[in-house]
């Protein structure tokens, strides 16, 4: 895995964990600071956002978004939806240029404003308006409560804020579509004039920003913030989908932020279990790394991370292949989504509780990482519903994915077996049918994963991926429907087992090599990590009561608390 271009960022004053009762505000602010510090690491350009180089893609596989989900979340907005979304208009008027070039260097806040607080997973019937006025302007409006843009943070923490709103275009009367406007939300420190938001509570558990639900009062924009032309649309769906293109991109960049959450936390439970010790029988000290209950979820999720690095690279390929059925290239990005999400909860999960009572802190990183990935199943594609979708359309031969270069594989063979037991149903019944519903429906999500996880096998196996990796990353997929490939492949329980020791037995001697390659160790701060990153978190501690032997410990100057109140000024 190559070398990060933000690990000296990393290491800054500005990365650095913060005290725990810090103000929400200055959180806040503090994550807007990185996202911008991100950018700025990264230096995009026009090309970069228009034709999703490599560069953009890098950013969401950065370590960096493993300590900060919030700063994660804001720069994908930022770069992908927004800076993306204005892109293929630039040239349309100077003013268009002028406010990309303000959103690429990070001199605005870019946010995109599509889903209503009415209108989730059918934004395609969304109700905010753009109507056209006579001197050529338009004026935004919300018509009611429920039609307020819903969640993007457009509270003002700062930074000017611009946004790309999703507005049903309005000519005398006519409905022309969904189309996307350019609208100034706030200036950093005031809303803009007939813009209103309402700050939403947290959701709980991952990084704080504002989200908010987004109201327009007939506000005024000119003529040069439609992106794009106001001719009403042959078809409102295709047009709908050509407005809102930068959304699959982001169902499959957002979901590669997997890749460095499973590394990071990987990493930091090895850590932890290597250096946290128990006393044996024969009074000697054990680290707990020597046991199998640790081992196993450390090596499954080190080794997702590695096959989830080879399935997104594979993925990418496909996804930018414009010859291919855009279709077909959605189905990749759902597909990569299903795998990547699930992998990373689960190992969220089980390595949070494999750290003890320290893994449910959120400045061990793991609890936060899984919080935001509850985020990120729902963000950019719901993902459920995106399943049920994709497995209908397979299912009715619509289209279909690429087909496996290992059709033997166990991998493959579930995939098929899962697509031949739905196709069943569908042969007797009608996809809008009540038996349909019940029998294909719950099943879509598994189905839709275990493409994605024969995608992966695929994709480490043409990568030239250390065996080892490859087999527990196969063992990991195995138990998530044992019950199938006990059923169907005879693979019993004591087989399984005995393929995942075989898998254990050959990676774990390697485990100081793997944990190396992922380079994540610059970007975690959880002070379970290390003796030494603990006494540093212990010297930022509130103390209460007056003891000589448990006072606070004089301060190196290495923790963020300096900066942390200069960042409050």
């Amino acid at each position: 895995m190559s070398s990060h271009r933000t690990k000296e960022l990393a290491q800054s004053r500005l990365f650095q964990q913060y005290p725990h009762d810090w103000p929400l505000r200055d959180r806040i602010r503090l994550s807007y600071q990185r996202a911008q510090a991100i950018g700025k690491a990264y230096g995009f350009t026009r090309d970069d956002v228009l034709n999703t180089t490599e560069k953009l893609w890098q950013l969401h596989t950065d370590p960096i978004c493993g300590i900060d989900g919030a700063a994660a979340i804001l720069a994908t907005i930022q770069y992908n939806l927004c800076a993306g979304t204005i892109a293929p208009y630039a040239t349309q008027h100077i003013e268009i240029s002028e406010t990309l070039e303000r959103v690429l260097s990070f001199e605005v806040s870019g946010q995109f404003l599509l889903t209503e607080l009415g209108h989730g997973i059918d934004a395609l019937h969304l109700e905010t308006t753009a109507t056209l006025l006579p001197d050529g302007s338009y004026e935004l409006n919300t018509p009611h409560e429920r039609a307020g843009k819903y969640m993007p943070p457009t509270v003002p923490m700062g930074y000017p804020t611009i946004a790309v709103v999703m507005a049903r275009a309005l000519v005398d009367g006519m409905d022309r579509g969904v189309k996307s406007f350019l609208a100034p939300i706030n200036d950093g420190k005031i809303m803009h004039p007939g813009v209103v938001c309402r700050y939403l509570s947290q959701r709980g558990g991952n990084t704080p920003l504002t989200h908010s639900i987004t109201y327009f009062d007939h506000v005024r924009i000119p003529a040069y913030s439609l992106l794009g032309k106001i001719s009403g649309p042959v078809n409102h769906r295709s047009s709908f989908f050509e407005a809102i293109c930068r959304v699959p991109y982001g169902t499959l960049a957002l979901s590669s932020l997997g890749v460095p959450a499973l590394q990071i936390m990987s990493t930091i439970c090895a850590r932890y279990s290597m250096r946290r010790t128990v006393l044996n029988n024969e009074e000697i000290q054990k680290p707990i790394i020597s046991f199998r209950t640790q081992q196993v979820p450390i090596l499954t999720a080190l080794a997702q991370a590695y096959v989830m690095r080879a399935l997104f690279d594979a993925s990418i390929k496909l996804f930018t292949d414009v010859s291919l059925d855009f279709r077909v290239r959605h189905a990749i990005a759902t597909a990569t989504k299903s795998v990547m999400v699930c992998h990373t909860q689960a190992a969220a999960l089980e390595l949070g509780e494999r750290c003890g009572a320290q893994g449910l802190f959120e400045i061990n990183q793991i609890s936060s990482i899984f919080n935001d990935f509850r985020g990120i199943t729902i963000a950019e594609g719901d993902l459920l519903v995106l399943s049920v979708r994709l497995a209908t359309e397979l299912l009715l031969k619509r289209y279909c994915v690429p087909e496996s270069p290992n059709p033997e594989s166990l991998l493959s063979r579930h995939e098929l077996g899962l697509f031949t037991e739905l196709g069943s149903v569908l042969k007797a019944h009608h996809h809008r049918s009540e038996e349909f519903s019940r029998q294909v429906l719950p099943r879509c999500r598994l189905f839709v994963q275990s493409i994605g996880e024969r995608m992966a096998y695929d994709a480490a196996v043409a990568s030239g991926l250390d065996p080892c990796l490859v087999d527990m990353y196969v063992v990991s997929c195995v138990k998530h429907d044992s019950a199938w490939y006990s059923e169907e492949l005879n693979l019993s329980r004591a087989r399984v087992q005995a393929m995942e020791n075989a898998a254990i037995e050959s990676m774990y001697p390697r485990l100081e090599e793997f944990i190396a390659r992922t380079e994540v160790e610059p970007y975690i701060s959880a002070p379970l990590l290390s003796s030494r990153q603990w006494e540093a978190y212990e010297r930022q501690m509130t103390v209460y009561g007056d003891s000589p032997r448990f006072k606070s410990k004089p301060s190196d100057g290495s923790n963020i608390l300096s900066f942390s109140r200069q960042a409050r000024l």
